[in-house]
């Protein structure tokens, strides 16, 4: 079953201080990547030590997405 992705207000705000190329760059992999098998650890999508902001990192060369599953 797919999940379904919900920005943040903050998460919004951060996007449009992207160039549309990072924008795109971020949303086609977000959707890609993150739909189907969020928790499932690759060489891009790992988990983080416990901290304040999230509990997932998607690494998108030089551009980070913190996420959690929930």
């Amino acid at each position: 079953m797919p999940y379904r992705i919900e920005y943040s207000p903050d998460a919004e705000d951060h996007l449009r201080t992207l160039t549309a190329r990072q924008q795109a760059v971020v949303l086609d992999s977000v959707e890609r990547q993150l739909v189907h098998e969020p928790t499932v650890e690759t060489r891009n999508r790992k988990p983080m030590r416990p901290n304040p902001m999230a509990p997932w990192e998607l690494r998108l060369g030089n551009l980070r997405v913190y996420y959690d599953k929930e």
